[in-house]
């Protein structure tokens, strides 16, 4: 699987920490801080029992270490990758390696995301009036910002295209249903999600 980045060789699914056998495009409106023009904004999510070779390591009873001997920590620091499955959906953050095929449909549906070169490749919104990047703090973290509805009623503003194809990605940030302000958009996407019980 070829995979596409300014600082990577394309060496197939090597450098990619995430994988699904399908996404979701998603697609708001945000008001440019440059030009205060509304332009659309895109992101991309995966449905649950999606894979990672990121998942979180269980802390020890005191939260203050990953209970692990130094053994156990070398091998984990040092072996090689291990997929593993996520349970949940979640909604990717500052992607830096997307596989081709994810490139090709992302230019079809999401013409101003592309690479940022300021942002070591990142893959970007930029505005379609000026043409300046997109800040991810805007559009993601925040109750009320365009892929953190605040409830139903505004994750019926996003628009869903559903991609029944594989994505393969490297991202440094995953927005999971451990967010709670991230449930109105997982319901958005026919997850529903609750208190662990």
């Amino acid at each position: 699987m070829d995979t596409q980045n300014s600082n990577t060789g394309g060496d197939g699914e090597s450098g990619a920490n995430l994988r699904a056998s399908s996404y979701y495009v998603l697609q708001a409106t945000h008001c440019c801080a440059q030009c205060g023009e509304s332009t659309p904004v895109f992101a991309l999510a995966v449905p649950a029992h999606h894979e990672s070779t990121e998942a979180d390591i269980e802390l020890d009873e005191d939260c203050d270490s990953t209970g692990l001997d130094p053994m156990a920590f070398h091998e984990w620091l040092f072996g090689p990758e291990q997929w593993q499955r996520i349970e949940g959906p979640a909604l990717l953050s500052q992607v830096g390696i997307l596989s081709a095929p994810v490139v090709r449909t992302l230019q079809a549906l999401a013409p101003t995301v592309r690479q940022n070169p300021d942002r070591n490749g990142q893959w970007t919104n930029f505005c379609e009036h000026c043409g300046s990047p997109v800040w991810e703090g805007t559009l993601y973290p925040t109750p009320g910002q365009p892929f953190c509805p605040k409830d139903d009623a505004a994750a019926a503003q996003i628009t869903v295209h559903a991609v029944d194809e594989p994505l393969s990605a490297f991202t440094a940030m995953c927005w999971t249903d451990g967010y709670r302000n991230k449930w109105p958009l997982f319901k958005r996407l026919g997850v529903v999600c609750s208190e662990a019980e």
